[in-house]
């Protein structure tokens, strides 16, 4: 896993597991905007060294969440304590998810933000534009619910 600054974001990238280490973090201001659109995969190993790192920021310091990636979004669905373990700190601003063209079939990454779902909190699919043929993109989402809580 690496962990990269750019701006006022913390990019992560790859594989959070037994190996990552979120320390470099802990001294870091708040908010803290984390960038996860390069995570390609989290293990349950990987889960708890996150929620590690969440026990050493302090509680009154807040955490963004930007561009989750599928893994990520699949584990903010079943585990509350991602973010937060105490007491919530993070606050799910985007997630990308994994649509397909009904049209040409082809395949994109399709952003969602907090706002796109507080306007339609029943969304379980969400249409956009294909960006080669303009048709709308299909895509099932699950546990929206407990992702942007």
């Amino acid at each position: 896993m690496n962990i990269r600054r750019k701006g006022d974001r913390v990019f992560l990238s790859g594989v959070i597991n037994e190996n990552s280490d979120f320390s470099s973090l802990v001294s870091e201001t708040s908010p803290l905007r984390i960038d996860f659109s390069g995570v390609e995969r989290i293990n349950s190993i990987g889960v708890r060294n996150w929620m590690l790192f969440l026990t050493k920021w302090d509680d009154q310091k807040a955490i963004e969440y930007h561009q989750c990636s599928a893994p990520i979004v699949d584990q903010l669905g079943v585990i509350v304590s991602l973010k937060g373990v105490r007491k919530k700190v993070a606050e799910v601003k985007s997630i990308r998810i994994l649509a397909e063209c009904g049209t040409c079939n082809q395949e994109a990454t399709v952003p969602i933000t907090a706002d796109d779902y507080r306007k339609n909190k029943d969304l379980q699919t969400y249409l956009k534009p294909c960006k080669a043929c303009g048709n709308p993109t299909f895509a099932t989402i699950h546990n929206l619910s407990d992702v942007f809580a």
